[in-house]
Parts: structure tokens; sequence; C-alpha cells
């Protein structure tokens, strides 16, 4: 958790920094061509955690806000995905990790593969709206079997961490604050957040393993505010276009002329 404080502050402050110029989304190398084969996704459930950080350093994992969380992350998930012409496939992850060693296997593989990835795509930080197709990483086979089992073309991983500072956390930022402020002829410098949150998600082919589309944010509330913002940067489905142009023109030509023979 405490990687995440540093991972968030030092992201937010890049970002503030560097402008619109630059962005955290990748895509992979052959976006287009991998998109033409992408026409449903399973979501993986969301990883989700939430602490309260205490004054005497033994946080409290939130459990209730995490479950919270969680479900608003899904949906906005969902929406965004469906609302770009993917099918959503529901499948019940829980049961069949419970039934099948093998299955929970895969998906621990999964997670481990997503977190190598994560090494390799954001070793640069932020990129160049120009760089951010530059990427070809790869989670190998481990979602072979959730295609299998599901029969979806993608998956989509997110993990979450989150924050929220006790009363008495928040007194010591204040008088840290106020301490600041005398250092600098009374004017107060808020040096750190009360709460604030990271999130990660990747869409990733569940046959060839190759990370399509990745984006992480962070923010200053623990709450689905940064899930919104991440797939809001879903691109307007360049799959749109690429998967529906070809039927829609053998359609028009069947529908308009049944009986002239197929143009070679």
């Amino acid at each position: 958790m405490r990687v995440m404080f540093k991972s968030l502050f030092v992201l937010v402050a890049v970002i503030l920094v560097s402008g619109c110029a630059q962005t955290t989304v990748r895509h992979h190398q052959d976006f287009e061509s991998v998109a033409r084969n992408v026409q449903s996704v399973v979501l993986l459930p969301a990883q989700v955690e939430i602490e309260q950080i205490n004054f005497d350093g033994d946080n409290t994992p939130l459990e209730e806000k995490s479950a919270l969380i969680r479900s608003q992350i899904e949906a906005i998930a969902e929406f965004k995905l469906a609302s770009e012409s993917l099918e959503v496939v529901e499948f019940d992850f829980a049961q069949a990790i419970e039934q099948d060693e093998e299955f929970a296997y895969a998906i621990t593989q999964a997670k481990e593969a997503w977190e190598t990835a994560k090494g390799e795509l954001y070793e640069q930080g932020l990129v160049s709206e120009k760089e951010k197709a530059n990427f070809q990483a790869s989670l190998g086979s481990a979602l072979n079997i959730i295609a299998d089992k599901t029969g979806a073309d993608s998956a989509l991983l997110i993990q979450y961490s989150g924050f929220e500072k006790s009363s008495g956390m928040i007194a010591k930022d204040v008088a840290s604050s106020v301490l600041v402020g005398v250092l600098t002829l009374g004017a107060v410098v808020p040096i750190q957040a009360t709460e604030g949150a990271f999130i990660d998600v990747a869409l990733v082919d569940t046959n060839s393993g190759k990370v399509i589309w990745a984006n992480r944010k962070g923010g200053t509330t623990a709450d689905a505010t940064p899930a919104e913002i991440v797939f809001g940067e879903l691109p307007d489905l360049t799959w749109k276009s690429e998967l529906t142009n070809k039927p829609v023109e053998s359609t028009v030509v069947e529908t308009v002329s049944p009986k002239v023979p197929d143009v070679q």
C-alpha cells in the first residue's frame, strides 16, 4: 500500500507538470489488427483494496467500502465497453475458481503476468500521444483457459488501491501544515491529501495474450472517479469502424441485389 501512495503522488505530480501532450494510455503496436478479432469481453473480478491510514501505523481494511467501489468500477467498465459495441460476457469466476483448480491457477498466473507486463508498459512513465502505440506487451498463454471457459475474445483486468486517513492522521497533517505555514510567512501549504486512489486497467486478447489497451490513473479521492477517467480514455472504437465496415458492406450487397453473382 505504501508503494501505491508513492506511485499515486508521483503520477499526479508528473501529470500536472507535463501537461496535456502526454498520456498514460498504452496501445499494442498491432492494435488495429488485433481489434478486428475482438467482439466480446469478460471482466475478471476487480481487485480493490481500500485502507484507513491510522496514526499508530496499524491500518484498517475498509471492506464494505472496497466492495461498494468494486461494484461501481465494474458497472462503469461494463457500460463503457457495451457502449463501444463489445459484448460483455457474464461469467461466475468465483464458482469456476472454486470448482476448477487448474482454472484458479491460470487466473493467478494471469495476474502475475500482468504485474510483469506493467513494468514494460510503464517503464517510461508518461509518453506522447504518438508514442502510446509503441508497445507490444503480452501475458502469454495465461488467458487461453479464460477464452476456453468463457468464450470471450478479450478479458479486462482491473486493480484499484485506495486510502482514507483517520482523524488522527489528518490532525497530524494539519499540524505539519501549520509548521510549514510559519516557515513561509503565514502561507499554509497543504502537503498531503486526506484520501486518494490509484487504478490500473488492461484489455487483453484472451487467445494471443496481447495487451490491446492499458491505462492507469491516480486521484485525490477514494471513490470511483479514477475509474471514470481511465475508461473515458478507451478509444472510440477503432473497433467499431474496423469490425462493422466489412459486414455492413456485404449485407448491403446481399439485400439490394440478392440475385447478382458475387463479384470476385
